[in-house]
């Protein structure tokens, strides 16, 4: 992810950098689900390491942004885009803090939604071999052992299948949150201005109601034929609305390159007796993390 938004980069800043970025989210990790988070004033050891990972991160991103305003239109990374990107109305260039924001966002939630997403995948087509069969299949029709190229991406029918069923199953976002600026009623339910309202794609995406066997592991249900009449936010990976995720295709895209070119080459089995358990922080990752054995195919 760091390189698609910032372009290669070896120096040691870019790994300190990194690591500071899994310190920061690791502390919001904890801080989202503590019952009485100390106030990030209060100069507790947790909170000066959040403080320090956060200024290391924010040093890092102000860095490239400088030098991309010195490379000019030279540079052909997410970063770039974001700076050349004007306002509709006032065509005015994004705010300095805004961008480093907006780059610092992407980069955070881009790290672990992805990460956790194909974790997710290889675990459930390790458990279903006939569905890794039929994926390692159509790789081989397709790619024929070689890196897929952009022509090749609408080909892999069968490999979008199962990245939309693992999201189903566990999307890594697996609750978010809205607010109504004045107030509403949905439902007769009465909703006060600055409610806080929790959406959860978890539960909605596993309600009997909507889905056939929910709990089962199954992407061809998710071809055109058996999709008729679904409601729209069934199925709600990346939120919905205008507030979606904003980076919601580059992670799809992402995690089918991904998807592609390790399953064509290797065959992930899980480690047996190793628990995997669905672990609910900001996103949803296994608890123990996944230990697998790679087998070339």
């Amino acid at each position: 992810m760091r390189q698609i938004l910032f372009g290669p980069d070896t120096r040691i800043d870019a790994q300190a950098a990194g690591q500071a970025l899994t310190m920061a989210v690791g502390q919001l990790d904890r801080r989202v689900w503590a019952m009485l988070p100390a106030p990030l004033w209060l100069p507790t050891p947790e909170n000066r390491q959040l403080h320090r990972a956060l200024h290391t991160l924010h040093a890092y991103v102000d860095r490239q942004i400088a030098e991309h305003r010195r490379a000019g239109p030279a540079a052909e990374d997410l970063l770039a885009m974001l700076m050349a990107a004007r306002d509709g109305t006032t065509g005015a260039p994004m705010p300095a803090c805004q961008l480093r924001d907006e780059a610092v966002t992407l980069w955070a939630a881009g790290h672990t939604t992805v990460a956790a997403a194909l974790a997710w995948t290889w675990s459930l087509l390790a458990q279903h071999p006939e569905a890794a069969h039929t994926l390692q299949g159509e790789l081989d029709t397709v790619l024929g052992g070689r890196r897929p190229t952009p022509q090749d991406l609408p080909r892999l029918r069968y490999t979008r299948l199962v990245l939309a069923e693992s999201l189903r199953l566990y999307p890594p976002t697996w609750v978010t949150a809205r607010t109504p600026v004045a107030a509403d009623e949905i439902g007769g339910h009465a909703l006060p201005a600055h409610a806080v309202l929790l959406l959860s794609p978890y539960v909605l995406q596993r309600h009997p109601a909507f889905w056939e066997h929910p709990e089962q592991f199954d992407p061809e249900r998710f071809t055109p034929a058996r999709a008729v009449g679904r409601p729209r936010f069934a199925y709600f990976p990346f939120g919905g609305g205008p507030r979606r995720c904003i980076g919601q295709n580059l992670a799809r895209l992402e995690m089918l390159v991904v998807l592609a070119m390790m399953a064509q080459a290797y065959e992930l089995r899980l480690v047996p007796g190793h628990p995997v358990e669905p672990e609910a922080l900001i996103t949803l990752r296994p608890r123990h993390g996944l230990r697998m054995t790679l087998r070339h195919r």
